[in-house]
């Protein structure tokens, strides 16, 4: 079982996430971001599933031990298409003994125009939690809409987060961009870290994709142990952006390593 004590965090496993997740204590994470495969939208990665049925199976048997490793405090974000949101919802996180808290609705404002539907312009990101769980409200309030500035109800420090969160999608030509195909912006990461954890908390990623969660979790002084299966990525994505961050990190094998005997962060890691 994987040690999860301070020096052994910041971690990336170029592992199955099922793998990585079972080998962590129970009620030892204080949030988990999950950005799984969305089933047969974009990207290879959502096309090696053959049925509903079968994707369904498979995010049972991770979210399961996502489930488990949360404390009584903990939270658990996850990621899914228009398509597969309700059914994520219904069959596989409502089984489990947890608080369905907000569906959080990502409204980029751009999408490919469709004949026989409209455009898609959001994606969705389930919230759920332990029971408790508090959101930290004033690290992340927003500016409130033009008008009114003298009411004296409004909070100087702004409005409340709403379950409507505004933030453009990675275009090719921005700075953020790195060519992951699903890639989402930072700051949607920002804003769950911010609002479901505090400094020193530990957050579990199992689809680390792009780094996009990862990023913000050392800015942000919270601990991360992430997995990814795609060796490419890890080494050519997530490893540089990393790097270029200056970001201290643990890169290990779990194909060649096995969980128990994982090298420690050290010294020689930060760069």
């Amino acid at each position: 079982m994987l040690n999860v004590k301070q020096p052994e965090k910041n971690c990336i496993y170029r592992a199955d996430c099922i793998e990585v997740l079972r080998g962590l204590p129970e009620r030892s994470v204080d949030l988990v971001i999950a950005d799984p495969p969305y089933y047969r939208m974009k990207g290879d990665f959502d096309f090696v599933f053959q049925t509903v049925s079968e994707y369904l199976a498979w995010c049972t048997e991770w979210v399961r031990e996502c489930y488990r490793i949360l404390k009584p405090t903990g939270a658990f974000y996850c990621w899914g298409s228009s398509q597969m949101i309700d059914k994520l919802s219904v069959e596989v996180l409502d089984k489990f003994d947890w608080i369905k808290r907000n569906l959080i609705v990502w409204n980029y404002r751009t999408g490919r125009p469709a004949k026989a539907a409209y455009r898609n312009e959001a994606e969705f990101l389930w919230f759920y939690s332990n029971p408790l769980h508090e959101i930290n409200i004033d690290a992340i309030r927003v500016p409130y809409d033009e008008g009114g500035e003298k009411d004296k109800r409004k909070n100087p420090k702004g409005k409340s987060c709403g379950n409507v969160w505004e933030f453009s999608r990675i275009m090719p030509n921005y700075r953020e961009s790195t060519g992951h195909p699903t890639q989402k912006p930072e700051k949607l990461a920002e804003r769950m870290i911010l609002a479901s954890s505090k400094a020193g908390d530990l957050i579990v990623i199992p689809f680390a994709g792009s780094g996009s969660e990862i990023v913000p979790c050392a800015k942000l002084d919270r601990y991360f142990i992430a997995a990814e299966t795609n060796e490419s990525y890890v080494k050519n994505i997530i490893l540089p952006r990393l790097e270029k961050e200056r970001i201290p990190f643990s890169n290990n094998d779990y194909r060649k390593q096995p969980l128990a005997t994982l090298r420690p962060l050290s010294g020689a890691d930060r760069r």
